[in-house]
């Protein structure tokens, strides 16, 4: 007990990190066959944001992997990929008083938590701990293959028509640099370099990216969905929103607009922090209570409604799919 060595690992450490994954999180699992994208979620900053713990003879018994949302000391970070063999005494709960000490912080969230194990260590360092809202909005079909829909009411929603969305490429990457990442005020803070590794540079998914304009032409906020495909169906997952989270509720139009275009089933959002008589107002519906069936998992496809809990040490964060690991290939 308490025999471990404790450090923070180095990229030299990634293939026996890979190894244990494979070894004791899950056969195959892709974080232990796909070195690049390994090194995209936990390469940042050229460090590697994971903790580990060697046994006496070196062999790793534990991981604890985060992502920082910037550089600097006061950065949120988000936990994903926690793992200690039994046979190590505590271990889970010493790599993660590790990084609580010698990583600088100011909040830590994590979507994807497991409610009957690791929400009970969340709790008692006073962190909240509760359960992602799921939200939807149909397009208009005459069938739906992957959600199974019962209930086939759209709410209407009138666009005022205060803003438009702008696709973001190669060729017009350079507005990014025209919206002040530095003025969310809200966790977690992203900087405009996570913004553009998880979204622009991902090694393996596709992001639709695109700003949201006002009429004077300036950069109000971002607006980040995912086509997910099933059998020739199709689906948009809502993955974030950055920017001024107010003017979410105004573009219910202009995402009714690219589920029309992109010829998609639904979109889906799961969300903590907003108000929900505000997404009821724009015309969105709860997931739960509705009677539909919005499916989660695609890889495997399961065609069921899936509850997403979380932690954070900030009661007024606002998560979506996107942050932690929650939305990464399988």
């Amino acid at each position: 007990m308490g025999q471990c060595n404790i450090r923070f690992a180095n990229k030299s450490d990634i293939d026996r990190i890979m190894t244990f994954i494979d070894n004791y999180w899950k056969k195959g699992h892709i974080l232990a066959t796909d070195r690049e994208l390994f090194e995209w979620q936990y390469m940042h900053y050229n460090r590697l944001t994971m903790v580990i713990g060697e046994d006496t003879c070196g062999d790793i018994q534990g991981i604890l992997g985060y992502i920082p949302y910037d550089n600097t000391d006061c950065k949120d970070i988000a936990l994903a990929l926690w793992k200690a063999n039994h046979s190590e005494a505590f271990l889970g709960m010493r790599l993660l008083m590790f990084l609580k000490k010698e990583e600088h912080y100011n909040n830590i969230i994590c979507p994807g938590i497991n409610l009957r194990t690791t929400s009970k260590i969340y709790s008692s360092m006073g962190m909240k701990v509760d359960t992602m809202k799921q939200w939807y909005r149909l397009n208009r079909k005459e069938q739906y293959m992957i959600g199974v829909i019962s209930d086939r009411e759209i709410p209407c929603f009138k666009g005022q028509n205060e803003y438009t969305l702008l696709e973001i490429c190669e060729k017009n990457r350079e507005i990014i640099d025209g919206f002040d990442f530095n003025a969310i005020d809200y966790t977690p803070h992203k900087s405009k370099e996570y913004f553009c590794k998880r979204y622009i540079d991902h090694p393996r998914y596709k992001y639709d990216v695109y700003a949201v304009i006002d009429l004077h032409q300036k950069i109000r906020a971002w607006l980040i969905l995912r086509i997910q495909e099933y059998k020739g169906a199709k689906v948009f997952r809502f993955v974030d929103f950055i920017g001024n989270q107010t003017i979410l509720y105004k573009i219910t139009n202009l995402i009714d607009d690219k589920m029309y275009e992109a010829d998609v089933e639904y979109i889906d959002m799961y969300e903590t922090g907003l108000p929900d008589d505000m997404l009821l107002e724009s015309g969105w519906r709860q997931v739960e209570g509705s009677g539909n069936i919005i499916p989660n998992y695609f890889a495997p496809f399961e065609q069921s409604n899936v509850a997403i809990h979380y932690c954070t040490s900030d009661n007024d964060a606002i998560l979506y799919r996107g942050d932690g690991d929650q939305d990464r290939p399988n």
